[in-house]
C-alpha cells in the first residue's frame, strides 16, 4: 500500500551513502503525513463548534491538503529546500489558526511549537531554523497582544470550564511531549548511524589507502615504465620505470602525450595509427614500437594499453605498461643474420660437396686405375715389397674415397624433412639386424613391449644400423651379445644399444661423435668415422639427444631420446634464439 500511495522517487534519486539527506527526507514524510492527519483531527474537533462552512475549518483542511500535495510534489520537482520550508510554515501556520479558538496565549497547542522548531532545525539547518524560531518568538508575543487587549481570541472549541482547559493541557502536553521525544529519539538514532557509516567508511578508506600505498610503491618502483593518461592520451602519471627507461622526468612528461613525445624517424607510423584507432574504439591493445630517448638513443619497447573507466565519474583513462625488449630484438636481428648466414653457409657446402663428389674423386679413380695398370703390366716381374707398396697405396686410395662419400654422407644427413610413418620399432629393428648380416657368434636380444611409432622410418633405421654395426664391428668378444630396448619417458622415447665389447674410456664420450674421430688406428680397423657423428646429427635435428655410458672393459651402451612428436622448424629456430640470448 505504501508503494501505492508514496513511490518515494526522491528518495530512491538520493545517493546510497548520502545518510543525511536519506534521514531528513524520512523525517519530512512522517511529519507530511502525521500533519495531514492532525489537521483532519482539527477539522472534526472544529465542526463541533462551528459549521463547515467557517473560516477556521476551511483553512484547517486547505492546510491539511497541504501537507499531503507537498509530500506528492517533491518527488517531481525534487527541490528538497522549499518542500521542507513549505512544510514548516505550513505546521507553525496550524498551530497558529488554531489557537485562535483555544484560549490564545493559553492554549495548550502552543506546545506544539518546540518538536515543530527541532523539526525545522533537523531538515533546513540552523539558518532557516533561526527564522522558524523567531517566527515562533513573534507568534507568542502576537498572542499576548490578542489575548491581553482584544476579544479575538475564545475557548470556544475546548470549552471554558476548568475541567475542560486542564485536560485539554493534559492531552496536549503528553502528546507534544511524545511528539518532541521521538523527534530527540530519532534524533539521536539518525546521528548513530551518520557516526557509524562515517566510522565505516573512515575503516574503508583506511584500508584503501594501505592497499593504495602499496601498490604506489609496486607500481612506483617496478621495472616496467607505467604511464596513466586521459581520454585524449595525455600523462597524468608515470613511475620511476618510465624515468629510468625514457630519460624523461615526470615534470617533463606530465601533461604532454608521450607517445608523440618518444618518437621518432623509426617509429613505425602503421602501429602508431593502430594504437590510435584502439584508443579512439576504446579497446586494449599490444604492440613492440621502437621509440627514442630524451639523449636520442633508441630502445624497442613491447607496449601493453588498457583502458579503464573511473566508478565515481564515469571518466576514461589509459593505462600503458611497457618493457624494454632492445636484448630480444637485438638477438633477433642477430638470429636473422645467422639464418641469412646459414642459409649461405649450407649452398656453400651444396657446392663443397658437388666439387668433392666430382673434382677429388677422379683423382683418385686415376691413381687407382694406374696401379692396377701397372700391377698388370708388370704381372710376376713386380717384386714383393714393391707390389706391398702398391697395395697401401690402394689402401690408402679407398680409405681416401671413404672419407670423401662420408663427408658427402654427413652434409646430406637430416637435411631435409621426410614423410612420417607409422610402424611397429621392433619390426624396424628386424629389418634393420637382416640388413646389417651379423655374425654366427652374434646374438641380438630386443626386449618386449617396443613401441609402434609414427616417425621417419628411413631415419630411425639408419641410427639403429649404426649402432648396431658399431655393437658388433668393435666387439672383442668371442660371445658377442647386444641388447636392445626402450623406455616411455611421457615425451619421447628413450632407447639403448647395449653390448660387451671392449667398452670406452669416459675422456673419449664426446670425442666419439665428431666427424673422422676414431678410436683404433685405422691400420687396426678400417673405419671412417662419420657414422656416430651423423647419428648424433639426425637426432638432435629431430628434437633429441645421444650419450654413451661406457667404462673400459665393461661392455658400452649407447642411449638416444627421440621425441613423440615432431617438431616444426620454428621451434628449432626458437630453441636456438633462446640459446644464443
Amino acid at each position: 500500500m505504501k508503494n501505492k500511495l508514496f513511490s518515494d522517487a526522491y528518495y530512491n534519486s538520493l545517493a546510497e551513502d548520502d545518510l543525511i539527506a536519506k534521514q531528513r527526507y524520512k523525517l519530512f514524510r512522517t511529519t507530511s503525513i502525521v500533519g495531514s492527519v492532525a489537521c483532519l483531527l482539527f477539522v472534526l474537533q472544529s465542526m463541533a463548534s462551528y459549521s463547515y462552512n467557517h473560516p477556521i475549518v476551511i483553512l484547517t483542511f486547505l492546510i491539511g491538503a497541504t501537507f499531503l500535495l507537498n509530500l506528492f510534489a517533491l518527488d517531481k520537482h525534487k527541490n528538497s529546500k522549499i518542500a521542507y520550508v513549505i512544510i514548516g510554515i505550513s505546521a507553525t501556520l496550524i498551530i497558529h489558526l488554531n489557537m485562535y479558538d483555544q484560549g490564545g496565549l493559553k492554549a495548550s497547542a502552543s506546545y506544539y511549537m518546540a518538536p515543530i522548531t527541532l523539526m525545522v532545525f533537523m531538515l533546513l539547518g540552523n539558518k532557516t531554523g533561526r527564522y522558524i524560531f523567531l517566527l515562533v518568538l513573534a507568534n507568542i508575543v502576537y498572542f499576548y497582544y490578542m489575548t491581553e487587549y482584544t476579544n479575538a481570541v475564545s475557548w470556544d472549541i475546548i470549552g471554558n470550564s476548568d475541567h475542560d482547559k486542564n485536560l485539554d493541557f493534559l492531552i496536549t502536553g503528553i502528546f507534544a511531549t511524545l511528539i518532541l521525544g521521538a523527534q530527540i529519539s530519532y534524533l539521536e538514532s539518525g546521528k548513530n548511524v551518520v557516526i557509524q557509516r562515517i566510522t565505516q567508511q573512515r575503516n574503508e578508506l583506511r584500508e584503501k589507502n594501505i592497499e593504495l600505498k602499496k601498490l604506489s610503491i609496486v607500481a612506483s618502483k617496478a621495472d616496467n615504465a607505467i604511464t596513466i593518461t586521459d581520454n585524449m592520451g595525455i600523462a597524468e602519471w608515470v613511475n620511476d620505470g618510465f624515468v629510468r627507461l625514457t630519460g624523461y622526468s615526470a615534470e617533463n612528461t606530465i601533461g604532454m602525450n608521450p607517445i608523440e613525445l618518444l618518437k621518432g624517424k623509426g617509429s613505425n607510423p602503421i602501429v602508431m595509427v593502430q594504437l590510435a584507432e584502439a584508443m579512439k574504439n576504446n579497446q586494449p591493445f599490444s604492440c613492440e614500437l621502437l621509440k627514442y630517448k630524451k639523449n636520442g638513443k633508441t630502445f624497442w619497447s613491447q607496449i601493453t594499453m588498457t583502458p579503464i573507466t573511473s566508478d565515481e565519474n564515469n571518466s576514461q583513462q589509459f593505462i600503458f605498461i611497457e618493457s624494454d625488449i632492445t636484448p630480444r630484438k637485438i638477438a633477433e636481428e642477430r638470429m636473422q643474420q645467422y639464418n641469412i648466414n646459414l642459409e649461405k653457409t649450407n649452398k656453400e657446402l651444396d657446392k663443397f660437396a658437388y666439387v668433392v663428389s666430382h673434382d677429388l674423386k677422379a683423382p683418385l679413380r686415376a691413381i687407382g686405375n694406374l696401379t692396377g695398370w701397372i700391377e698388370e703390366d708388370m704381372a710376376d716381374r713386380l717384386p714383393e715389397d714393391i707390389r706391398g707398396h702398391f697395395n697401401i697405396i690402394k689402401g690408402r686410395v679407398a680409405r681416401m674415397e671413404g672419407l670423401i662419400n662420408g663427408i658427402l654422407d654427413y652434409t646430406k644427413a637430416a637435411k631435409n624433412q621426410g614423410e612420417l610413418q607409422k610402424f611397429k620399432s621392433d619390426e624396424l629393428l628386424r629389418e634393420s639386424i637382416d640388413l646389417i648380416g651379423v655374425p654366427v657368434n652374434a646374438v641380438i636380444h630386443v626386449r618386449e613391449n617396443m613401441p609402434e611409432m609414427q616417425a621417419e622410418k628411413v631415419k630411425l633405421q639408419q641410427i639403429f644400423m649404426n649402432l648396431i654395426h658399431n655393437a658388433v664391428k668393435y666387439n672383442d668378444k668371442e660371445d658377442i651379445q647386444v641388447e636392445i630396448g626402450c623406455e616411455d619417458s611421457g615425451a619421447e622415447y628413450k632407447f639403448y644399444v647395449k653390448d660387451n665389447g671392449p667398452g670406452i674410456e669416459s675422456k673419449y664420450h664426446e670425442k666419439i661423435f665428431v666427424i673422422f674421430q676414431t678410436l683404433n688406428a685405422r691400420d687396426e680397423v678400417e673405419a671412417r668415422g662419420v657414422g656416430l657423428a651423423i647419428v648424433k646429427k639426425i637426432i638432435e635435428e629431430e628434437g633429441g639427444r645421444i650419450w654413451v655410458d661406457s667404462d673400459k672393459h665393461k661392455g658400452a651402451t649407447f642411449c638416444f631420446t627421440w621425441p613423440k612428436v615432431r617438431r616444426s622448424a620454428d621451434e628449432i629456430v626458437l630453441e636456438y634464439e633462446y640459446e644464443f640470448i
